[in-house]
């Protein structure tokens, strides 16, 4: 038998390979179909995933430190549609902070309606937000961290033949560095990393110094003359420093007296001070003052007991608030200004000029215990006050003293009170978001300092402490805590 009988035939091969490929395209056209039916069906879950899912959030946008220092600072949440509606009412901030909300297009916009506090990390849920695209509502969830607040005191040690320090801490990092050293500091006060240092020679004639953190040596600035400063504060918001000058008189003539200047300190170079004009465009004659808190803007009393609101550059007139006996500063991270007059105290709008008389409750005290200074925590009822207690013991007199919180009922609740029990609280100042107060205290044995201008105590302690929880942060060698010089 031939083997070519055994060989296929050249008609044949060509028939085989047609079904070959016909049962290869089959397979094909089903897996094709097949793959086509399965991406029909995701991109239809796609659909309704997106249509199910609501309005997504895009980001935030907040300065966190302001948000520390200002009540009203608002967070921005932008959404990824026009926003319809939302649940105003059921907003959450953690840690708690009240707040509002409001939705302008893309916009959901948080106010918080006081400072918040510091190295802190919050979360804020805005639910039941509605976009103009789907009717499906939505949760949205934004974290932000507050920044640390840094505390500076000051610890004079002249007394003991030795330079003065500007101490630093903070309350998240509690151990103390040395920032600025100095023969006889009178004060100082501080723009971000930027110290303005007073000193005084033994004439009694002062040097205004500037010193930065970078800086290996203070730079020493051109007063308008030879003469003297107190009252030197530092704006918590914008980069301006003040002070009150005073040149000796001449002749029977004083170039300046008791003159409110002012010094810019945004420049590369910072600016010549400038005298503080009145409504006769003269230099104002100061008797106090005070930076209002997040802006540009300054409150003067002058030595009628007139009070006068100032726009340091200049952009608005200067404009009468009335008489008033005292000024007691502002209620933490607001423009409302406290004063005081012999029959009632009262709190100024300065947004809108309205005067709300101060209903306060006294708590009942002790016919040993005698009241001290009072500072508004709110702008309604709360405040601050600092008690001293005296006694009898072994026929000498004992003193001791207490920092105290007082209610709206009159409820006395105790915030501090210094570790040995005759130390005295020297003085006491509130922090910029209200939440805690720098408190100097020194033993009944301490010594005046010998400073004429701005004086203090040896042996001084400073304890920045919680209000709410009475609870000692941190604890500073010296006195003169930055939260005084504002």
């Amino acid at each position: 038998m031939s083997s070519d009988l055994l060989r296929p035939s050249s008609d044949a091969r060509p028939s085989s390979d047609v079904r070959r490929a016909e049962r290869e395209h089959g397979v094909f056209r089903r897996r094709l179909v097949g793959t086509a039916a399965a991406l029909a069906v995701v991109a239809g879950g796609f659909a309704v995933a997106s249509v199910a899912q609501g309005p997504r959030l895009e980001g935030g946008q907040i300065d966190a430190e302001r948000a520390t220092r200002i009540a009203g600072e608002p967070l921005t949440l932008t959404v990824n549609q026009p926003v319809a509606s939302l649940d105003v009412d059921a907003v959450e901030v953690e840690p708690a902070a009240s707040a509002t909300a409001d939705a302008v297009d893309r916009s959901i916009v948080i106010t918080f309606e006081a400072p918040l506090d510091y190295a802190e990390e919050y979360t804020v849920r805005v639910p039941g937000v509605v976009g103009t695209y789907q009717g499906t509502p939505a949760t949205l969830e934004y974290r932000f961290e507050t920044p640390d607040e840094e505390v500076y005191s000051l610890l004079r040690r002249s007394d003991q033949g030795e330079a003065d320090l500007v101490q630093r801490s903070s309350l998240a990092r509690p151990e103390t560095e040395v920032v600025f050293t100095a023969p006889n500091i009178q004060e100082f006060a501080r723009v971000d990393d930027i110290l303005t240092v007073v000193t005084v020679d033994e004439d009694g004639r002062n040097a205004l110094l500037l010193s930065q953190g970078d800086q290996p040596q203070p730079l020493e600035l051109a007063l308008p003359g030879v003469g003297t400063i107190r009252d030197l504060a530092a704006s918590t918001t914008n980069p301006i420093v003040g002070f009150v000058f005073d040149t000796p008189e001449i002749d029977g003539v004083k170039q300046y007296e008791s003159t409110l200047m002012t010094l810019d300190l945004s420049g590369a170079a910072a600016a010549a001070p400038q005298p503080v004009l009145g409504l006769d465009g003269a230099p104002l004659r100061v008797a106090a003052w005070a930076f209002v808190p997040g802006t540009a803007a300054l409150v003067v009393q002058d030595f009628d007991q007139s009070l006068f609101l100032v726009d340091v550059l200049g952009r608005q007139p200067v404009a009468p608030l009335g008489v008033h006996n005292e000024i007691r500063g502002f209620i933490a991270g607001t423009s409302d200004l406290v004063v005081a007059d012999p029959d009632r105290g009262a709190v100024i709008d300065l947004t809108d000029g309205t005067t709300t008389t101060l209903e306060l409750t006294s708590a009942e005290l002790a016919d040993n215990v005698y009241p001290g200074r009072v500072t508004m925590l709110d702008g309604a009822s709360r405040y601050l006050i600092s008690l001293v207690m005296a006694t009898v013991e072994d026929g000498r007199n004992v003193r001791s003293s207490m920092l105290a919180e007082v209610d709206a009922d009159g409820e006395l609740r105790q915030v501090f009170a210094p570790a040995t029990e005759t130390s005295l609280i020297r003085e006491y100042c509130v922090s910029p978001n209200g939440r805690y107060v720098a408190v100097a205290a020194s033993g009944d044995q301490a010594r005046p300092d010998g400073y004429s201008n701005n004086p203090g105590y040896t042996d001084t302690m400073t304890s920045i402490v919680e209000i709410a929880t009475a609870r000692t942060v941190l604890s500073m060698q010296g006195g003169f805590s930055d939260w005084c010089a504002d």
